[in-house]
């Protein structure tokens, strides 16, 4: 054995003195290493100059290979990816884990200096996620064996487990009393364990994340002054080694068996508490004794320990004396150990800011086996190696190089997202307030100031209150045509997007004149949320809708709007566009509703006559908790007797003297109604600036109202709904409806209208036709769930909105988003809250990002609370769950379709790549010929592999205006990442080439 300690090995704080190294790990390849230190900083080490000291003189050979610096705390643990070192994870004091990873491309800045030191990062590596969660210190990291798993533990008593590809929180296991100070694998992936200052080990199942064994008895009388318990598990998978074990008040290595979990040996000599114990990952045929037969050796594991005494013993498992001891090569306590892969290198370091490498002979412990004899030993536990899959043809090869360039192109933009500390939700949307607005919505003192600037391209910068806001307003364009693209990203990025946006500062004078300006703290260039590797989307423009004020809350706006980012930013660009932006017309808190239910009870037949006097008895109106968006309440609708006999009540709207619709052309189109107290005809007025445009008068008093530039509609309290176009001609007579309108809202040609019996219609008002009819909103109010004995307070429409494909989308109060089948004619759930999470970082961002529509839902769900994430485990359980793999592929499936209902084609593209991925990941045949089938379409003059009675007579080659067929060569790359599936990705390519050719 022999020592080696280089002195220019350290982590420096800013005066050049060594600071404490935490953590160190040794890269899968054995040519670097990592350390973590006080100094908030990750160092990557060059391991030649460290074995061989005379190579650390020569210029031509690096030590230093890279620094990283993203840390706001002290760096506590490193951990390489096993393998092939892909990842380096880092966990800190400022409760983060970061993910890293090298970034080999030609444009990659390695070789630039680093800010504040004259050093040089000879390696790029990128930080790829921002991993939260944790309340306190991340103490310790640790990898499963085939990277399927990522576990954390810190000083919040808490144990996370992630996913070791998406890093996507799984689980969280809280049985600990205490701070969690160590955590390892087993090789055989069945368990895991962990240690903590509780005095307990517990092994966890990973088939149900349950504890297997809870082991106590060797660390009753352990001290919890260790920084670390940082155990280890055998190689062989028989043995897990613990530190900070006491028998009295003398120090041990405590090492319990596999099964029994009962402690059968107990490493004795060190005179202090023990930190850190760390096997050898090699398994050796150890001899008896150095003059003993070769023959005679058995198998053997070699375990290390570092303790609190500043000094390092090596054991072999079934001695019981130390095979060697470093005696205090530091002089401070022993922090961490790390094993060389091939087994002959220890590496060590300490809290005094130093690092120790001791080097072994070949064959110093005995005979290393081969990696096949390693998984034989592991095979009794369970364990079945994977064989390698044999490269087929070079079409599998080619598609494995379009993932791996389309996945480092979509990866740009993420480093800018951690270093702001942004998350997956999307950012706030812009609120533009009207000069009515500002009338109604509370006196000019409690205003917040407001502060604008305006550059070339009509991008408004605004700083309300000190928080910066941007509204896109494009200028009107000549030839009315798209939005320019520089407009479009700053849509998509929000207020930090790649337009260079101008930020007010705050300017003050002094008492001698002079001006003093007050510093702002930027956030980064940019803050394009952090995404997963995936190809890049263009994303499309908004749909508008129509675009109502919302009612106004001890002056400040609320909106209950589902479309929380897209389409409110289509707000600003409806001048641009000629179309409007979505309603906020309805109240907060959403469209009260009581309903009977259809749940009988076994003495229903009984109580029928009972009831249906109470039916008709009962004309309670539930108009009171409706709140005023506008005018002055003359008094409350009238009640008519469908409403009183309706299964389905909503609130009814009172009688204002005065509505009003702002901003219809998206510029100066104004829409207003004027009631009168006494008995007479409300007027209608729709005007452009000071200038009439058309008047009309309908003889009821008019509750709603709505319209864009093309058409116009207002419903009475009698039920009446009068429908206008843009010159004020009524398109149809008077139409009258069953009862009054609840809501009411345009967007397109399509007008939507709920009725206060909870009726859903929906008209084309350009071919004058009935999409939706008559269809009762009891089905998505839990009508099924109430008993029809009695009046139920239910669930609230909190929002409801027409698509621009004419389908209505209604989200309620518990958070569940709901649409129209027209096909099918039924109700489908498009959105279930119980699969999301209220932490933004575990948001799924490889199936839902940015401000469509199934984000903004997800978005306004975890803001709300409520009954979310009950069922958000199931979307993220992998790994060798069956039940898990099933919850996950029926998830993406799920969004998938509704992407497609709720007419989201970037969300619906994005989403197709994620279930491709998935579909690879598991090795799915089945499902993946039915969706590269469906892509595909019939074959001319072919029935290769493609039946009739597979693919529907009427298949379109397009969806949502995308063609399935680009779509399909874009995914065949995904689905060429398992080499499993190459023969059929291969046969669906080569169809696709053919059908190409063709076309």
């Amino acid at each position: 054995m022999h020592l080696a300690k280089p002195s220019w090995l350290a982590h420096l704080d800013d005066k050049g003195q060594r600071t404490s190294i935490f953590s160190i790990h040794v890269h899968p390849d054995g040519s670097r290493i990592a350390t973590g230190g006080l100094d908030n900083k990750i160092k990557l080490w060059s391991t030649i100059p460290i074995i061989d000291g005379s190579k650390a003189r020569d210029p031509n050979v690096p030590t230093l290979l890279c620094t990283l610096g993203l840390h706001n705390g002290s760096v506590l643990c490193v951990r390489w990816s096993n393998r092939d070192g892909r990842y380096l994870a880092s966990g800190s004091d400022d409760q983060l884990l970061l993910i890293w990873e090298w970034d080999k491309s030609t444009e990659a800045w390695a070789g630039q200096s680093i800010f504040g030191s004259g050093e040089q990062n000879l390696e790029n590596w990128k930080p790829v996620r921002r991993l939260t969660g944790h309340q306190s210190d991340v103490v310790d990291l640790a990898w499963s064996r085939d990277n399927t798993y990522l576990a954390s533990c810190g000083l919040d008593n808490l144990v996370f487990i992630w996913d070791g590809r998406k890093f996507e929180k799984l689980h969280k296991l809280d049985a600990h009393q205490g701070f969690v100070k160590g955590v390892t694998w087993d090789p055989v992936g069945e368990y895991l364990a962990t240690e903590s200052d509780d005095k307990t080990v517990k092994v966890w199942r990973t088939s149900d994340w349950k504890v297997q064994a809870e082991i106590s008895d060797p660390y009753t009388s352990s001290p919890t002054t260790t920084f670390y318990r940082r155990l280890s598990w055998s190689p062989d998978g028989s043995h897990v080694a613990t530190a900070n074990g006491a028998q009295g008040p003398v120090p041990i290595a405590a090492i319990f068996n596999r099964g029994d979990w009962k402690p059968d040996v107990s490493l004795v000599g060190h005179d202090s508490a023990i930190e850190v114990v760390s096997f050898n990952p090699v398994i050796f045929m150890i001899p008896e004794s150095d003059d003993a037969d070769p023959d005679s050796a058995s198998v053997g594991s070699v375990c290390a320990v570092g303790s609190q005494d500043h000094s390092i013993s090596v054991w072999v498992t079934r001695n019981a004396r130390p095979l060697f001891v470093c005696q205090k090569p530091f002089d401070h306590s022993v922090l961490d150990l790390a094993w060389s892969p091939d087994g002959t290198h220890l590496y060590a370091c300490s809290y005094d800011g130093t690092v120790v490498v001791l080097q072994f002979l070949n064959n110093e412990f005995g005979t290393r086996l081969s990696m096949e004899e390693h998984d034989k030993i592991l095979a009794k536990y369970g364990f079945v190696p994977k064989d390698p899959i044999i490269l087929e043809n070079t079409t599998q090869l080619d598609m494995e190089g379009t993932l791996a360039i389309t996945n480092k192109t979509s990866s740009s933009g993420r480093i800018a997202a951690l270093m702001s500390g942004n998350q997956e939700l999307p950012p706030p949307p812009a609120v533009i307030i009207t000069e009515m607005e500002k009338v109604n919505y509370g006196p000019p003192s409690s205003a917040p100031s407001q502060m604008i600037t305006e550059n070339s391209n009509g991008i408004k910068s605004s700083s309300v209150s000190g928080q910066a806001i941007v509204t896109i307003q494009q200028k009107p364009s000549v030839s009315g045509g798209p939005v320019p693209m520089d407009v479009e990203n700053a849509i998509a990025s929000g207020s930090s997007g790649s337009i260079n946006t101008q930020t007010q500062q705050t300017i003050t004078l002094t008492k001698d004149g002079k001006k003093r300006i007050q510093p702002q703290f930027l956030r980064g260039l940019t803050s394009s949320p952090s995404t997963p590797l995936r190809p890049p989307m263009p994303v499309p423009m908004p749909m508008p809708t129509d675009n109502v004020s919302a009612p106004a809350i001890n002056g400040n706006l609320s909106n209950t709007s589902v479309f929380s980012q897209s389409q409110q930013q289509s707000v600003s660009l409806d001048k641009a566009s000629n179309l409007d932006a979505p309603s906020r017309a309805l109240p907060a808190g959403g469209i009260p509703a009581i309903l009977i239910g259809n749940k009988r009870k076994e003495s229903f037949a009984s109580e029928i006559a009972a009831q249906s006097n109470k039916r008709q008895s009962f004309s309670k109106s539930r108009a009171d908790s409706v709140i005023e968006t506008e005018g002055y309440p003359l008094r409350s609708g009238l009640v008519p007797p469908s409403v009183t006999m309706s299964q389905v009540r909503l609130a009814s709207h009172k009688v204002k003297d005065y509505l009003a619709k702002d901003r219809l052309d998206g510029t100066t189109l104004k829409l207003e109604c004027f009631n009168n107290n006494v008995k007479g005809p409300s007027q209608i007025s729709c005007t452009r600036g000071k200038v009439v445009v058309w008047i009309d008068y309908v003889p009821s008093s008019i509750i709603l109202l709505t319209g864009h530039s093309q058409y116009s509609a207002v419903a009475c309290e009698d039920g009446s709904l009068f429908i206008y176009s843009s010159a004020g001609r009524r398109l149809l007579p008077v139409i009258m409806l069953e009862s009054a309108a609840s809501f009411l809202e345009i967007c397109r040609e399509y007008l939507l209208c709920i009725t206060q019996t909870g009726l859903i219609y929906i008209w084309d008002l350009r071919n004058l036709k009935a999409i939706v009819s008559s269809v009762s909103t009891a089905p998505i109010l839990q009508a099924a769930t109430l008993s029809s004995d009695d009046f139920h307070s239910t669930v609230s429409i909190i929002s409801a909105c027409v698509r621009p494909n004419g389908i209505p989308l209604l989200v309620t109060s518990l958070n569940e988003a709901w649409s129209y089948h027209l096909d099918m004619k039924t109700w489908v759930r498009v959105y279930d809250p119980r699969y999301s999470t209220l932490d933004p970082s575990n948001s799924e961002t490889s199936e839902v990002i940015g401000g469509s529509i199934l984000a903004s839902l997800e978005s306004m769900a975890r803001q709300r609370g409520g009954n979310i994430g009950s069922l958000a485990y199931l979307r993220h359980s992998g790994g060798k769950d069956t039940q898990g793999k099933a919850h996950v592929i029926g998830h993406l499936e799920n969004q998938l379709v509704s992407s497609e209902m709720v007419n989201s084609p970037t969300e619906y593209k994005r989403l197709l790549f994620a279930y491709a991925q998935q579909l690879a990941d598991e090795g799915a045949e089945f499902r993946l010929h039915e969706l590269c089938m469906e892509l595909l379409g019939p074959v001319n003059g072919q029935e290769t592999f493609i039946s009739n009675d597979q693919t529907r007579s009427n298949w379109d080659p397009f969806i949502m205006g995308m063609s399935k067929r680009q779509l399909l060569k874009e995914i065949l790359p995904i689905l060429a990442s398992n080499r499993a599936l190459q023969r059929h990705v291969t046969e669906y390519g080569d169809s696709l080439k053919k059908i190409l050719k063709i076309d």
